[in-house]
């Protein structure tokens, strides 16, 4: 067998970083910082009034999206909603929901407690 060639060692780098998830936290970083650029550069004045709802129901996903390890996808919703890097805690979510939180519904995220609760109803 010959040498590697240039193509087979990118290659190996390659799924090699795919393996150890270096190469999506590199693809989210990148998205996260393009993201930002362009709403710093969108910007002029005051940004567009986001509904509570809204805000809410993001926080609600970006639980859901940590709790299962999806940090970069968590990162890009943040930058693209324009909410800062640090979550709205879990305490103040279920007061605004007006959600009961014990040691067992603590353990998931609010959207699986929430959906649980209907599918609840329905039976």
């Amino acid at each position: 067998m010959g040498e590697p060639t240039e193509s087979d060692l990118v290659q190996a780098i390659k799924e090699s970083l795919q393996k150890d998830g270096t190469l999506g936290k590199f693809k989210g970083e990148i998205k996260a910082a393009v993201m930002s650029i362009m709403n710093r550069n969108h910007e002029n004045g005051d940004p567009p009034k986001v509904p509570n709802e809204t805000k809410l129901i993001n926080e609600l996903i970006r639980e859901y999206l940590s709790w299962n390890g999806y940090i970069y996808s968590e990162q890009m919703l943040s930058t693209e909603a324009g909410h800062s890097a640090e979550r709205v805690s879990r305490d103040v979510l279920t007061t605004k929901l007006g959600v009961l939180d014990d040691c067992k519904t603590a353990k998931i995220p609010l959207l699986y407690y929430i959906v649980s609760a209907f599918q609840n109803l329905e039976d």
